[in-house]
């Protein structure tokens, strides 16, 4: 969810959106704050719509600028190496073990991982 308009402007609780409007802000903020940190992965131009949509949920989930983070080294050897097939695997160790979350979160992280190799 988003808590900003284009504009910047805060959502306040009880504002309203149609779906419509919910879409169009969802891909302004994709090209505006996660596409350009994901095109300077190497290989992107490379990879499919689903290696790309993948990672694209995984960014939106833990920061656009995961590639090269310190707590990313895994997923940024696999990318750079380009050792694809190790990648839905890759993607499940970020699901916070031992958290409230963790269950939902490798839910995720699996789904990321069969839109990767389909």
């Amino acid at each position: 969810g988003s808590t900003r308009r284009k504009d910047g402007s805060r959502f306040m609780i009880g504002n309203i959106i149609t779906k419509e409007e919910a879409d169009d802000l969802l891909y302004f903020q994709l090209r505006r704050e996660f596409l350009p940190s994901l095109e300077k992965i190497p290989y992107w131009s490379e990879m499919n719509d689903n290696q790309r949509g993948a990672l694209l949920s995984f960014a939106y989930n833990l920061g656009a600028g995961f590639y090269g983070g310190s707590n990313f080294n895994t997923i940024t050897r696999n990318l750079r190496e380009k050792n694809w097939k190790a990648i839905p695997k890759t993607l499940e160790m970020y699901c916070n073990p031992g958290s409230n979350v963790e269950a939902g979160l490798l839910r995720r992280r699996k789904a990321e991982g069969k839109l990767w190799v389909s």
